[in-house]
């Protein structure tokens, strides 16, 4: 106790962070390359591409009461953005990474944000997100992980929301191909070399993407992300339809590969209770009519 009250004291409160009036601190380049690919304006301008084509598709209603949550936000440039159109109090950040989130903390003060666990449930209650974004979240996870977090994202959102992500499609599967090919010729680099290992069979795995399946394969890396649940992920309509729908969504666009940036944009509108959230209202039913019953 003596160490706390003899520490270091502010001379005043952090300020809000508002990056439409100054600009606030990048992390190291090599964290941006890390989580992203790219760094400083490359990433910022992949990132608003994705920002600007989902605030062409925003949820109906008053934008400024709308919460969002930006799943996966890494070192923040999403919520950069998400912060030169709404308030800080709207927007939540969640990511696996601990250090992360005390990144996001010390750079965006003002933004709510937190870690959850690699699988779900979140500390977030049922229906509190007016929209959701993940920005090259779902082209890392595994089909387990793709499925629960589908639903949890069900449960987190109501009617009318909608939920903004990224998928890999048969593109990738098609380089990860090429590279196999190279390095069977002996004329791979590192980068074809890694490439290659994502699959043991890349021509196998686009037969099976192309009938419909799932594609996940690679992984891991030296923090929180493990392999079982975060590598490289390919993900076709179908599955998407398929597992989105399930819990009540439909695919109201689909933007390929290629015309925003090397991933597919999908836009996910929540259309009626999933049955995470069917089950939990029916609960919700049934103590409120036993406590009518005792009550009498």
């Amino acid at each position: 106790m003596e160490r706390l009250a003899d520490a270091e004291t502010l001379d005043d409160v952090p300020g809000i962070v508002d990056p439409r009036v100054q600009a606030p601190s990048n992390p190291p380049r090599r964290i941006q390359q890390k989580f992203v690919g790219a760094s400083y304006l490359d990433a910022y301008r992949e990132a608003e591409r994705f920002i600007g084509a989902a605030f062409d598709r925003w949820p109906t209603g008053d934008q400024g009461e709308h919460l969002v949550l930006d799943f996966g936000s890494g070192w923040g440039r999403i919520t950069r953005l998400l912060m030169s159109r709404l308030r800080a109090d709207q927007i939540w950040s969640s990511d696996v990474d601990t250090q992360m989130t005390a990144l996001l903390h010390h750079t965006l003060p003002g933004v709510n944000a937190v870690t959850n666990r690699p699988m779900p449930p979140t500390v977030f209650h049922s229906g509190s997100f007016d929209a959701v974004t993940a920005f090259s979240v779902f082209s890392h996870l595994s089909e387990e992980a793709h499925r629960r977090w589908s639903a949890e994202f069900a449960r987190m959102t109501r009617p009318g929301s909608k939920v903004f992500i990224t998928v890999l499609e048969e593109n990738f599967l098609a380089q990860v191909a090429g590279a196999q090919a190279a390095v069977a010729a002996g004329e791979a680099d590192t980068f074809a070399t890694n490439l290659a290992a994502v699959v043991p069979d890349a021509q196998l795995a686009l037969e099976q993407f192309r009938n419909g399946e799932f594609i996940f394969g690679g992984g891991g890396d030296d923090g929180p992300r493990e392999q079982s649940f975060y590598g490289w992920a390919a993900a076709p309509r179908e599955f998407v339809e398929r597992t989105w729908g399930a819990n009540g969504f439909v695919v109201e666009s689909w933007i390929p590969t290629g015309e925003l940036f090397e991933q597919a944009m999908v836009v996910l509108r929540r259309e009626e209770a999933g049955p995470i959230a069917r089950a939990e209202r029916f609960a919700r039913r049934a103590v409120n009519g036993l406590q009518r019953r005792i009550a009498r």
